[in-house]
């Protein structure tokens, strides 16, 4: 069940991370 789960939190987290750059690059425009 892990193995199932676990590329699903990672997708979800390198979603949250590459949402959290572009905020950062808009604001430092």
């Amino acid at each position: 069940m892990s193995l199932v789960i676990a590329p699903i939190f990672v997708g979800l987290v390198l979603e949250m991370i590459s949402r959290v750059l572009d905020e950062e690059d808009d604001n430092r425009k």
